[in-house]
């Protein structure tokens, strides 16, 4: 299985090589208008490679403007979030190697923060 399409279905679990450390990888997008996201965390590093549109994000709680070409490195334990958007937001994430005994996914600190928040739309 070395080439896995990611358009409709995430690489995780079984759609992903035996030999890989990678949990989780796949295609997001949060749109300049009614987009959604969730501040949450996970058990392993994660990153975000911004191949279109521009955001505001945060990640290790430091806010950042992103475009094309950013990859956002968020630490494991450490919360990220998706809080404006300039232009739809597309990126491919990949979630690192679980860390001692973690779970894989979003975790999240309150029950607020796991609803997820409307995302502003910025000029």
């Amino acid at each position: 299985m070395p080439v896995i399409n990611v358009r409709e279905e995430r690489m995780m679990g079984d759609r992903r090589p035996a030999w890989s450390t990678v949990t989780a990888a796949g295609i997001f997008l949060v749109p300049r208008i009614g987009g959604r996201f969730d501040r949450h965390y996970h058990d392993c590093d994660e990153y975000w490679l911004v191949y279109r549109g521009r955001a505001l994000v945060l990640s290790e709680g430091v806010e950042f403007e992103v475009g094309p070409g950013d990859i956002v490195c968020t630490q494991a334990g450490e919360e990220h979030d998706v809080l404006a958007v300039a232009e739809d937001l597309e990126a491919f994430f990949w979630e690192d190697q679980l860390l001692g005994g973690g779970i894989r996914g979003h975790r999240h600190r309150t029950p607020e923060a796991k609803a997820g928040h409307d995302v502003a739309a910025m000029p």
